[in-house]
């Protein structure tokens, strides 16, 4: 199996690796800013006093919180766009090799690391019900409600998901792994870049250092994961399925989402438990990828 680190097709020198990020990065604040007009008309076609554009979240406070949730997409699949021109007209190679060295994105693999890591969330939610049940209530949403958020969250999280994959664990990599071949030197490095632009979230107000390492984490663990498999499958699924089910399942004051119809409501999020679960996720979720798929050198 080819390694999707090491590229051989097309143009890859690092003044086309920066030119394809600042594309990419270029067309993500052209998307923020189509983002910010259209929410803005939302609010003021509203007419409602009580509903105004949160300028730390972004997002539209009064008004349908799924709405809004759907909105932010627009950034990402702008970016998308960005991304797709960089790698076929500036590095003039196929799209798929951001994911894999391979002729065909293995798709098997994407469903594998969807399931298998929605798998290990109900369980440690599950698990954290139990030692920590006062902290959730039923959010009395109605079928209609849910409905609709479940409808953006299939057609469109994944989509938000994947291309911060396909930059970061991606373009980015690709471009960091040109001179560093060590896995966890390159996880570091991008993990860290990853964590640290999710700094911004309003989530980070519950607790800046657990938090910030929860987001590191799992920057971290999804990159080691990609570089040790040889590909991105496993990333983008996992990815996908911490994204939409924690958007499924729960919201909270202090959620980026904004406040969506999701199941539960979270009380108090406990930074810490939450650090701990997701150390045993991404831990055994690695040992499963790499008993069922072993791992490849990055060389």
């Amino acid at each position: 199996m080819k390694h999707y680190l090491n590229v051989k097709e097309g143009n890859n020198s690092w003044p086309r690796y920066l030119a394809s990020i600042l594309l990419a990065v270029g067309f993500m604040i052209a998307g923020s800013i189509v983002y910010f007009i259209v929410e803005l008309l939302r609010v003021e076609l509203d007419g409602n006093d009580n509903t105004y554009i949160d300028l730390d979240t972004g997002m539209v406070v009064g008004g349908n919180g799924t709405v809004s949730l759907l909105m932010t997409h627009i950034i990402y699949i702008i970016a998308l766009v960005g991304l797709w021109i960089g790698v076929r007209f500036i590095h003039k190679r196929k799209f798929r090799t951001l994911i894999t060295g391979e002729e065909r994105v293995n798709w098997k693999k994407v469903i594998w690391g969807f399931a298998v890591f929605t798998g290990l969330f109900l369980i440690t939610s599950g698990a954290d019900f139990l030692f920590n049940a006062a902290d959730y209530t039923w959010n009395n949403v109605s079928f209609t409600q849910f409905g609709f958020l479940l409808l953006v969250v299939l057609l469109f999280v994944p989509i938000q998901t994947t291309v911060e994959e396909l930059l970061f664990r991606g373009l980015l990599l690709q471009w960091i792994g040109k001179k560093l071949k060590n896995p966890i030197l390159l996880a570091l490095a991008v993990g860290v870049i990853f964590g640290a632009l999710h700094f911004a979230n309003p989530e980070m107000d519950d607790s800046a250092i657990l938090v910030g390492l929860d987001y590191l984490l799992a920057g971290f663990a999804l990159t080691f994961i990609a570089v040790k498999t040889g590909s991105l499958e496993l990333s983008i699924g996992a990815h996908a399925a911490n994204n939409m089910m924690i958007f499924l399942l729960f919201t909270y004051d202090n959620s980026v989402a904004g406040d969506i119809p999701s199941l539960f409501r979270i009380i108090d999020t406990s930074p810490q438990f939450s650090l701990i679960w997701s150390l045993i996720i991404f831990g055994v979720f690695y040992l499963l990828c790499k008993k069922k798929y072993g791992t490849k050198p990055s060389v």
